[in-house]
């Protein structure tokens, strides 16, 4: 029986509110996976994994090919190659695939939020944080193939040339031992002051842990040893110095070194052996001891006031050009963290709509 309705058809197409269909996603990108999340994860699991085995190798052969070198100064593995360093030959490559992986995603992640309309800072707090972690890889590079040392100084009450810091005088040296003598914590109180100068003294304490710096850290003088030495103390008029072996000043204007301290024969105290310019002007070797004088040149008498043991410190002066690298990596980081804020301490559900 025909009916006054029109036909419905029924089937399995698409309905026509569902507008046109969605096109398909583009192809990935022929490089994409350098920029990929799990890229990523495999470079940061075999940094670690190769710093693992580094640290067991380096202890391992710290006696043998692994002596003298250390994270701190990588050119010294390059110096004298060898095959149980293969871990750091494996790493730098490693490292810079993480690096360019990095850098990678993080211009893609940023790139599309820009895009997409984001101008929220918090938005691009993993950005700054990746940001950080290429600065402290930067941070790693320069200290470990810039970094030098420039010598070592021993510091006691008289002052003395300390590299790219002036000069340098023990004032006091604190030190808190353990029941067998060894040192568990030191506090050394030195005075600086500009090379050759006396005014602009500073003051300035050097422990373990707690070197002295300038530069942002690009220049440090880290404590290496602590103890007693034979000091001389030396006095031509009114100018006087205090010296230990191998150690020289100026003495009315003449250069006196002290080349050696040793005690007289038959219990008769102590001498020193001084190098300084003659009255003819000729470098010559005396030894000084008790009241005995000698004449430096221009007549000027140079006397040993005494010798005797006193406080002294070892300090190493390094040059660290990552230092202040990896200063800037902590601050970009410490930046990104608080971009996050928001995420590290959500809000509780009482407070999330702003109702009751």
């Amino acid at each position: 029986m025909p009916s006054d309705s029109a036909p419905v058809s029924i089937g399995f197409g698409r309905r026509p509110e569902q507008g046109p269909p969605a096109p398909p996603p583009p192809p990935p990108a022929r490089w994409g996976w350098l920029r990929s999340q799990g890229l990523g994860l495999v470079c940061g699991f075999g940094t670690v994994l190769l710093l693992a085995v580094g640290s067991v190798f380096l202890a391992a052969t710290r006696d043998g090919a692994s002596a003298g070198v250390g994270l701190d100064d990588l050119t010294a593995f390059f110096e004298q190659p060898s095959w149980v360093h293969w871990w750091l030959y494996l790493l730098f490559p490693l490292a810079g695939l993480y690096a360019l992986n990095t850098t990678l995603a993080t211009w893609d992640n940023v790139a599309r939020r820009w895009r997409g309309g984001q101008r929220v800072p918090a938005a691009y707090a993993a950005a700054v944080v990746h940001a950080g972690f290429l600065l402290a890889l930067v941070a790693h590079a320069v200290g470990g193939f810039l970094s030098s040392d420039r010598g070592q100084v021993v510091v006691t009450s008289g002052w003395q040339p300390l590299p790219a810091f002036g000069e340098v005088r023990l004032v006091t040296l604190d030190v808190d031992a353990l029941p067998n003598g060894m040192p568990r914590s030191a506090r050394a109180v030195l005075e600086v002051r500009p090379d050759g100068g006396a005014a602009a003294v500073e003051r300035a304490e050097v422990g373990y842990n707690q070197p002295l710096s300038a530069g942002a850290g690009a220049r440090l003088a880290l404590l290496q040893d602590l103890g007693q030495v034979l000091v001389a103390h030396l006095a031509s008029g009114e100018a006087t110095c205090a010296l230990v072996e191998g150690q020289s000043c100026l003495l009315g204007g003449q250069p006196v070194t002290v080349l050696r301290v040793s005690p007289m024969p038959g219990g008769g105290g102590a001498a020193a052996l001084v190098r300084a310019p003659g009255p003819d002007g000729a470098l010559a070797d005396r030894w000084l001891a008790g009241d005995q004088l000698a004449v430096l040149a221009g007549g000027r008498p140079l006397a040993l006031q005494r010798l005797a043991p006193e406080p002294a410190i070892l300090l190493r002066v390094r040059e660290a050009p990552g230092n202040p690298w990896a200063l800037a990596a902590a601050v970009v980081l410490a930046l990104g963290t608080a971009l996050m804020w928001r995420r590290l301490w959500p809000r509780g559900p009482g407070r999330a709509g702003g109702g009751a």
